[in-house]
């Protein structure tokens, strides 16, 4: 174990929102975030345990700690939002993304207070971005985030005590990394759905360029969210994957069937801005993202020390998952499954019409040829429901050659850490990326804090859990926090049963 000096407290994907409307004293609709309270006695809890054991620590707020695509509305009067804006929410600049965050924070003031809490005990607060709030990375927002925060500092200890914070609040434009100990981001980055071609954004300072940007290099699931789901209102969860999309999607199917109707007969403008963004195709925006990107990645390699290494973990990326992509591939989809339902169709008519001629054949009188075709008719109706019953209800499959577990080998392979930290999938991940070695690696992911479709199995567990992971030395530890017991739990995790994991791990080493 290295002499590491400080410990990591690594959370993710708050998601939050603009909390309370002062003007009604209840929160906004598409609010998710409600446990400012909780969040503050966990920072009292991290400060305290430090005090204890003379240990101070460093608290990562590793992505989507906002959520600005689940914005109903433009912050502030300038510029004036255009209609589409209206309707979906503001389109990011530096300017609105400031004023977002700046209106975010004064909703949710006891989040600012244990921020401050941390930092005026002496540790240290980082933020990393996510794909719902990768204008983190941003200048602007920046100073708005560290205006706010220390201004609470200055409140608890005066000006000296901001003076001395102010050092202490830093902002990582992708990842955190400490050599041989631990590599830490988001993680969006290896889920086709969700990735950037061009993450790197922090010199994209100039509104024009950014609102081609944010049309330009929207991921899939990022699309969906701002056009689709926020539509639904308060009773939509964050969907950050395939995965839940579908355990969702049948939760609507058996509890709100009528909402689920209204939402498909009323959002023919959600397909309309498919088609608009079909039509959208500006080479000279997304060269000029790719030049910035590769400009800022240049001066990341060298500032790191992480030179080729960081160029090949940006190249583990996927950006498969875009909307033309996807609507092209949905095409191609729809035509197989029609064209497979046309068979089956034939099918299932040619052995009605066989059952139907051979009941006619029979010599009987006409009540047992009537109940004979009742029966037919009963059996095939059955068949049908099970049949269709069986195609929404079935338990969701994932692989087990999972995207983000593929990623975090690799990294700690190519890197030689320990320890890879994501987020993102909203799910606690405790995974030993390899095998067979003195000094294994492990794949940790921090899971949420806020309310999500759990597996499809009954675990002894809360639907919202404040999950967290805590790094001493080079062991990461992945707990949740009990505001009810006022302590730090492990996290209930059951082995999976996975056949061809062996064979994946031994890939992964390979690389």
């Amino acid at each position: 174990m290295s002499d590491n000096p400080h410990d990591l407290v690594i959370i993710s994907d708050l998601h939050i929102g603009r909390g309370k409307n002062p003007e009604t004293g209840r929160y906004f609709e598409l609010e998710t975030f409600f446990y400012d309270a909780d969040f503050l006695a966990f920072c009292a809890f991290l400060c305290a345990e430090a005090r204890d054991r003379g240990a101070p620590f460093k608290l990562i707020l590793n992505g989507d700690a906002f959520d600005l695509l689940r914005l109903d509305r433009v912050v502030g009067d300038e510029p004036p939002a255009s209609r589409r804006e209206r309707r979906y929410g503001p389109t990011m600049t530096p300017q609105q993304a400031a004023s977002a965050i700046r209106e975010i924070l004064a909703g949710h003031p006891e989040f600012v207070d244990g921020l401050a809490q941390v930092l005026a005990d002496g540790n240290e607060v980082i933020f990393l971005p996510g794909n719902h709030d990768l204008e983190i990375q941003w200048p602007a927002v920046q100073s708005e985030l560290r205006e706010v925060v220390l201004d609470r500092v200055a409140a608890l200890g005066g000006e000296a005590a901001r003076e001395g914070a102010a050092p202490r609040l830093t902002f990582r434009g992708w990842f955190y990394h400490e050599p041989g100990r631990i590599w830490i981001e988001h993680g969006c980055q290896y889920d086709p759905e969700n990735s950037f071609r061009y993450n790197l954004r922090s010199k994209l300072e100039d509104a024009e360029a950014s609102l081609v940007a944010y049309e330009e290099d929207m991921p899939l699931g990022n699309f969906f969210q701002r056009y689709l789901y926020n539509a639904f209102g308060h009773i939509t969860f964050i969907v950050p994957s395939t995965r839940a999309n579908f355990r969702y999607f049948k939760w609507l199917i058996v509890h709100e069937p009528r909402l689920l109707a209204r939402a498909a007969a009323s959002h023919g403008r959600f397909w309309w801005q498919v088609m608009r963004r079909l039509a959208t195709n500006s080479p000279a925006a997304r060269r000029r993202l790719r030049d910035l990107h590769e400009a800022e990645l240049t001066e990341l390699a060298a500032e790191s020390g992480l030179a080729d290494d960081l160029r090949w973990i940006d190249a583990l990326k996927t950006v498969r998952g875009d909307i033309t992509q996807t609507v092209r591939a949905l095409g191609w989809q729809i035509l197989k499954d029609v064209a497979l339902a046309l068979l089956l169709g034939l099918a299932v008519a040619g052995l009605w019409f066989a059952g139907f001629h051979a009941i006619t054949q029979l010599a009987g009188g006409f009540v047992i040829k009537a109940s004979l075709f009742l029966l037919l008719d009963f059996f095939f109706l059955l068949t049908a429901i099970v049949a269709l019953g069986y195609v929404l209800l079935r338990p969701s499959q994932e692989p087990a050659a999972r995207p983000l577990r593929r990623a975090a080998g690799k990294i700690a392979a190519r890197l030689r850490v320990p320890l890879v930290c994501f987020g993102h999938t909203h799910e606690e991940v405790l995974w030993r990326a390899s095998v067979g070695e003195r000094r294994p690696s492990w794949y940790l992911n921090s899971g949420t804090w806020i309310a999500v479709f759990t597996h499809d199995v009954f675990l002894p567990r809360d639907r919202v859990q404040y999950t967290f992971i805590r790094v001493r030395g080079d062991e990461g530890t992945l707990l949740h926090w009990s505001p009810g017991r006022g302590k730090a739990l492990p996290v209930i995790l059951l082995d999976e049963r996975e056949p061809d994991a062996s064979a994946e791990r031994s890939r992964v080493e390979r690389l």
